[in-house]
């Protein structure tokens, strides 16, 4: 018999199963509707990854989702509903390309999308979107203060250079950078060494990347994608270096088989590069692959063998290859070797056989091996990371044939390891951190008769590890603090992490470095834009850090030519540190126009000059401990497009070195300290470079070069030196005994304040014309050079004679007008 209540609870349990039945109802769509999302990267034709590619993702219904591509060309959607979506990926001076992707609940879809280029014709003129304007705008948009400055491979052949297109010659057109030679490509940036610019071939080190001397550089021009100098303002992920970044980028080598080749009057050379094909890319454990052989020689030598033996021969070879594995992950391999050879073992010149036998013998080898691997590869939908292995070594050997004990070498290399991880955490913050680890050595070494004059050699570990954010917090303000600590130590003992207490004390003993028991120095770095007005086209940028370098080189850049001597920081040699601070200004006009100026300030710690009464017992007074600074302005005009381009630059520059004066120790009422200007200090500094397309296909190239001039130390006397005369006491004049042979008596230079003088300013114009011609098998190209058009001779150094009465002075001038003709030719 039923209870009263049962009607009751058969009601409660069909109210229950509705709830159940509508619950069920209701959460299974909502489970298949569990969001997915997309993660890839955009590439253009050659492989490289586009910055600030339009992504759009459309489904079959409802609202298109919109993003960016990040600076490798990466990309993530995420909030995406299960279905059938229709990916577009667009850029301006590249063709879009569409992809569909299908998407299940809750999906990780990882795609690649290739775009092609495709050129804008405009009432009869083609117009393609420059590269390097593309990259400068996108670091615009994106990061806050970072100075960048980007040449791509057309405008370095469209630059004179020596004989051929020179990457190193190109970068001195940039605002900040400072030549002080025609005889050597070696640069100097906001007030820094030489020495202090990190130069980076596809992100591996080149310690001396010249040859002869500096005279040009070790890069083929054919196989250079872009040139990209950071000359200010990096973040926490840059060091090694306390003035500036090179990194020279190689072309990927993908697509047909392809051959170009050239002659000029310094070298011949060819690079070969084309895609592999897909069942080779697939045993690599890739999707596409690619690959690129290059090779130089300068061939004077050989043209001349028939008829004399030319001593002197460069060759350079370099190669690469490029895997893209799955799930958009790259990995490329690059290699560069490259030779100096100046053989004077055989040199006989003309003359009676007494002459040819007084000739000094010699052979002398110098250059650069570099090998490397990079793997880039998205880790899950949020991040990326970089995996790098690099090996660089550069070394030179002086020999004398008739002197088999006698010889002077000197090697550098470096083993890095360095790994990066990238991820947006947010649409307004993205976190990037990793660390390095390096192992250089260094070997210095002089030696003849049995007797080693100099002799050093260390052996470092040095590492770094970093942490750098970008923050936007609205549309109108980037925000990028960051930390980097570095870190070092040789098998001399842990380096000193800065000067001494008392820099210039009165002890001459106190000038030696002394060692702190750290070597961990942090080096806070801090960067924010903020853009102005509506079209985000205009933004002011302040930057503020500190930077480390652990690596020296001895060079004297008062010579016109020569080579880098590196020693690492230890216990005797303290790293370089340096604080900077800089504020800028940057506009656009549409894609036309750009302009820049930037104000900074540089103060530098730790920097090193020869000391003059060094005692050779003691190893730990090689060197002098000094300091400086810098401050300057750069201003920068561009025009990108249309037939006429180019770019104008002015550089306002004031730069001091201030070491201890072991001259002056001990000596009351004289200064203790010596400061002067280095001879990089160019106070004013002029370039105009134009690129015009003349009729008949015809392309020419100009610049035009004006700086203020640099300063060197004056010699104002000539003196007699005395000898003491031992019976009467006291001194007298020298002159000869008999039986002695007729010498002239020794004289002394007397010279001025330390390069308190300068050169006359510095000018000269150089001139290129290219022209191109297709065929059916491939193009040719016929170009002329003029290196100082109108002849200007710019004084390279002065020799004063203070025998003539009164005495005189004379000039040894630079190139004079230095016409060349080359061919270069594409199949």
């Amino acid at each position: 018999m039923p209870t009263p209540d049962a009607p009751i609870r058969r009601q409660f349990r069909r109210i229950c199963g509705f709830v159940a039945i509508a619950l069920a109802a209701w959460a299974a769509p909502a489970a298949a509707q569990e969001p997915a999302s997309i993660t890839g990267r955009v590439i253009g034709p050659e492989g490289e990854g586009v910055a600030g590619a339009a992504i759009e993702a459309t489904p079959e219904s409802g609202a298109v989702r919109r993003t960016t591509s990040g600076d490798d060309g990466a990309f993530r959607i995420d909030g995406l509903r299960p279905g059938r979506w229709t990916l577009r990926a667009s850029r301006v001076g590249f063709g879009d390309v569409r992809q569909a992707v299908s998407l299940g609940a809750g999906a990780r879809h990882t795609v690649q999308l290739r775009l092609g280029e495709r050129p804008y014709v405009l009432e009869g003129v083609e117009v393609v979107s420059p590269r390097g304007t593309q990259r400068e705008r996108v670091r615009f948009e994106t990061e806050a203060g970072i100075t960048t400055r980007v040449i791509t491979g057309n405008e370095i052949k469209m630059l004179p250079g020596l004989g051929e297109a020179d990457v190193l010659r190109a970068v001195e057109v940039l605002p900040g950078v400072v030549s002080t030679s025609d005889f050597s490509s070696a640069f100097n940036v906001r007030g820094g060494s030489s020495d202090q610019n990190l130069i980076l071939l596809d992100g591996f080190t080149i310690f001396n990347p010249f040859h002869l001397g500096g005279l040009f550089s070790v890069f083929n021009s054919d196989v250079i994608a872009r040139a990209e100098l950071l000359s200010g303002g990096f973040g926490a992920q840059y060091g090694g270096r306390v003035s500036s970044v090179l990194t020279v980028e190689t072309e990927p080598g993908d697509g047909p088989l392809a051959v170009e080749t050239g002659v000029s009057v310094v070298s011949s050379r060819v690079a070969v590069h084309s895609s592999l094909p897909k069942r080779v890319a697939r045993s690599l454990g890739g999707e596409n692959a690619s690959w690129f052989l290059s090779a130089r020689r300068s061939y004077v030598d050989a043209l001349l063998r028939p008829i004399t033996d030319f001593p002197y021969h460069l060759t350079d070879l370099q190669a690469g290859a490029t895997v893209e594995t799955g799930g958009g992950g790259r990995v490329q391999l690059t290699g560069y070797f490259g030779e100096d050879v100046l053989d004077l073992s055989d040199f006989d010149p003309p003359g009676e056989e007494e002459d040819a036998s007084s000739v000094l013998r010699v052979t002398w080898n110098w250059g650069n091996d570099v090998a490397g691997v990079r793997w880039t590869q998205p880790v899950g939908s949020r991040w990326v990371a970089e995996t790098r292995l690099g090996f660089s070594r550069y070394a030179e050997l002086l020999r004398f044939p008739d002197f088999a004990d006698a010889r002077f070498g000197s090697s550098v290399q470096e083993t890095a390891l360095r790994s990066d991880l990238t991820g947006q955490i947010s649409p307004g913050l993205t976190v990037q951190a990793g660390g390095e680890l390096n192992r250089m050595r260094y070997e210095n070494r002089a030696e003849a008769g049995g007797t080693v004059f100099a002799q050093g050699g260390r052996a470092g570990l040095f590492g770094a590890a970093y942490g750098q954010a970008r923050w936007q917090p609205s549309p109108a303000w980037i925000v990028e603090p960051g930390l980097r600590l570095d870190f070092g130590r040789s098998n001399a003992g842990a380096c000193s992490s800065g000067p001494p207490a008392d820099l210039f004390p009165d002890d001459p003993e106190d000038m030696v470095i002394r060692p702190n028991r750290s070597c961990v120095i942090p080096s806070p770095r801090l960067a924010v834009k903020r853009f102005l007005g509506a079209g985000r086209s205009a933004a002011l940028k302040v930057a503020a850090g500190r930077y480390v370098q652990f690596l020296h080189s001895l060079r004297d850049e008062q010579l016109p030519l020569s080579n880098d001597t590196w020693v690492l920081a230890d216990a005797n040699v303290p790293p370089v540190v340096s604080d900077q601070v800089q504020l800028g200004l940057e506009k656009f006009w549409g894609e036309q126009w750009y302009a820049s100026v930037e104000g900074y300030y540089r103060n530098y710690g730790g920097v090193t000059d020869f000391n003059p009464a060094d005692d050779p017992n003691n190893p730990g007074d090689d060197l002098l401990l000094g300091d400086g600074n810098s401050y300057g302005l750069d201003l920068l005009v561009r025009r990108s497009t249309g037939r006429l381009t180019g770019w104008t630059t002015v550089s306002l520059l004031k730069a001091s070195r201030t070491f201890p004066d072991p001259a002056a120790n001990g000596i009351e009422g004289v200064p203790q300290t010596v400061t002067f200007a280095p001879i990089f200090d160019r106070r004013v500094d002029v370039d105009v470079v134009m690129q015009y397309e003349l009729p008949g296909g015809m392309d020419a190239g100009l610049r035009w070069n004006y700086g203020s001039g640099t300063p060197f130390t004056r010699p104002v006397a000539q003196v007699l030196s005395f000898e003491t005369d031992i019976a009467e006491g006291g001194y007298r004049f020298p002159h000869p005994r008999a039986g002695d042979d007729e010498e002239d008596p020794n004289y002394y230079v007397v010279l001025a304040d330390r390069n308190r003088e300068r050169y006359p300013a510095y000018h000269r114009l150089d001139v290129t014309v290219r022209r191109p011609y297709t065929r059916r098998w491939g193009t040719f190209t016929l170009y002329l050079q003029v290196l100082n058009a109108y002849n200007k001779r710019n004084v390279l150094f002065y020799f004063y004679n203070y025998d003539n009465s009164p005495p005189t002075r004379s000039g040894i001038s630079m190139f004079p007008i230095l016409p060349s003709i080359g061919v270069e030719a594409s199949f």
